[in-house]
């Protein structure tokens, strides 16, 4: 039952911080704020609160229980002597480390989100909260490569995707990126990371499509305006499909409970292929909040072309263009987002009811 209302609040505060009004009004921020309060029986209290790098270097600031993500990033910022100017580039994340030595990614705190709470919900002690670039365009990068805190934030996290085999480089830029970082030319490592393949996607575990056939093993990353994803065939065959944002024509994220199983989430959106066929593509995994919210991102930043098509109907989906039951009991809460410009119906579905120590320019 516990699960189960983390998930419902969860999506609701997912689908309150996309909304352009609610999250920029302080009226609608303080009610919520005060909300989680009441809800999880926080005390107000002075606190010490890690926030994680993401090459796990550690950032300790003294906060509050009842000081929002907006007001910890604020913090944190002063800190590594970042000007207010750039914190529209940065982000806190609830992130789990995970016994490998790294970390899951879970999402992205909105600004008027409480970490501690977000914490304390979790009831896991290798929850963390971790400072990272809140954007998923390597040209952004540009905008935060001229003040040293900048370049040691995108560093950290650079260095981290190259270490766990996040980025796809060719042998030379490999040995470019090594010379780079030997010589620690952190600005000159950034550059050429920029040229890298998948260079500032984000990640995902390792989860199920049904695409290009039902329960097929797949590695997620999204970036540059794509779902890319590495699938295994039932021949054990790995295939890449790539899933252009600007084909894609709506989304929904679906929490349900199987009758005997976990509570799952899953993500599903409607592609037009290369044929200019619609189809559902569906993605199962407990990280559907953050995929939602990178495909909000995405479709955000780069201008669509999906607004050309003609909108369908509801009525006129075809039965093999639904996304397949997964013999839900019941449907806690959907969230459905949609291209700029397109709208889409959804069909009814009776069976799923100081870490920075000083460096000269030289090293940058």
């Amino acid at each position: 039952m516990a699960e189960e209302r983390r998930l419902q609040l969860q999506s609701y505060l997912q689908k309150v911080g996309e909304d352009p009004v609610i999250s920029v009004s302080e009226i609608f921020a303080t009610l919520l704020q005060n909300a989680q309060q009441e809800t999880f029986k926080i005390h107000p209290q002075v606190i010490v609160l890690e926030i994680l790098l993401a090459d796990r270097n550690k950032l300790l600031i003294d906060t509050h229980t009842y000081d929002s993500a907006e007001r910890m990033l604020s913090i944190a910022a002063q800190k590594i002597e970042l000007s207010r100017q750039f914190l529209e580039y940065i982000a806190l994340y609830l992130v789990r480390e995970d016994t490998n030595g790294g970390y899951t990614v879970l999402r992205k705190l909105n600004a008027f989100e409480l970490p501690y709470v977000g914490l304390w919900s979790m009831q896991n002690e290798n929850s963390r909260i971790m400072i990272r670039k809140s954007y998923l365009d390597p040209m952004k990068d540009r905008m935060l490569l001229g003040i040293t805190a900048g370049v040691l934030l995108l560093y950290s996290q650079a260095k981290y995707e190259l270490e766990r085999d996040w980025v796809k480089p060719t042998p030379n830029q490999y040995r470019k990126l090594k010379a780079s970082q030997e010589a620690g030319k952190k600005r000159e490592f950034l550059e050429l990371m920029e040229e890298v393949k998948f260079y500032g996607y984000q990640h995902f575990e390792a989860c199920i499509c049904d695409y290009p056939e039902p329960n097929c093993p797949t590695s997620v990353r999204v970036g540059n305006n794509e779902i890319n994803c590495s699938i295994q065939l039932p021949s054990n065959h790995i295939t890449e499909a790539s899933f252009k944002v600007n084909r894609i024509r709506c989304w929904r994220i679906s929490v349900q409970i199987p009758l005997h199983e976990e509570i799952g989430l899953k993500l599903s959106f409607e592609y037009q292929d290369s044929q200019d066929l619609w189809q559902w593509v569906t993605i199962h995994t407990h990280q559907a909040f953050l995929l939602g919210s990178c495909l909000k991102e995405i479709s955000t930043e780069k201008p669509k072309l999906a607004g050309n098509h003609p909108e369908m109907p509801s009525e006129s989906v075809a039965p093999d263009c639904k996304p397949r039951s997964w013999n839900a009991q019941s449907t806690l809460s959907k969230h459905i987002g949609t291209v700029p410009g397109k709208q889409c119906k959804e069909v009814a579905r009776k069976d799923e009811a100081s870490v920075f120590e000083y460096i000269a320019d030289d090293q940058l």
